[in-house]
């Protein structure tokens, strides 16, 4: 997150008024946490195969990998077993939980958008590991901070979420929430996902939205 970004999401972490709906939005993988004990399998055309990272993987070059004959096989991430290790065995990234914590504590609703699938095994894992802190420091559960209709793992196989690409896809759900929330945060490490919302705010005229690149 570029310094400039973090200011300006601290200056506007203003507590709900009364009568309004504030929503915060966070991606997962390396903005809530660094996943532990999962890959993505690169996959050339001689038939070798590599791991990568979520990391890895989302600073690739798409171009390259097209010229290459590159393909990516995400088996690991239909996994439920490991999908959930990877949530609750993964390390916080810190600087991004006191942002969630200040929202929370200011009234806003808190939702998780990634483009992760199995939407249930990560709301579930969510659950299980995020805990926040409140305004004397006290660590508590995420307990009801966060609803079951607010987590979209845009990648399920049981829900579908439209869009020609994860990039759609996530603008598509912002795009939702900001007829039904008075002000929509979205905080996500990916600068592609980041730029899609943000253009199709300028081309629809979407006032409400904030978009902010997480520290990774």
């Amino acid at each position: 997150m570029r310094t400039i970004d973090l200011i300006q999401s601290l200056m506007e972490t203003e507590r709900v008024p009364e009568g309004k709906k504030y929503l915060l939005l966070l991606d997962i993988d390396d903005t809530l946490l660094k996943a532990n004990n999962i890959y993505i399998i690169k996959q050339m055309p001689d038939g070798s195969e590599t791991k990568v990272t979520p990391d890895q993987y989302a600073k690739r070059s798409r171009e390259q990998d097209t010229k290459d004959g590159v393909k990516y096989s995400y088996s690991e991430f239909r996994d439920p077993v490991k999908v959930a290790n990877s949530i609750i065995t993964g390390t916080p990234i810190l600087r991004n939980l006191k942002l969630m914590d200040a929202h929370i504590n200011s009234g806003w609703s808190i939702g998780i958008l990634t483009a992760r699938g199995l939407e249930d095994v990560v709301h579930d894992s969510i659950k299980q590991w995020l805990m926040y802190r409140d305004t004397d420091k006290v660590l508590h559960d995420i307990g009801d901070k966060i609803e079951r209709a607010l987590v979209h793992a845009i990648n399920d196989d049981a829900r579908v979420y439209s869009g020609l690409n994860d990039f759609d896809k996530k603008a598509n759900v912002i795009r939702k929430y900001a007829k039904e929330f008075d002000r929509v945060k979205f905080i996500d490490d990916d600068a592609k996902n980041i730029e899609a919302v943000r253009n199709m705010c300028r081309t629809e005229g979407i006032k409400n939205v904030i978009t902010v690149t997480a520290w990774r």
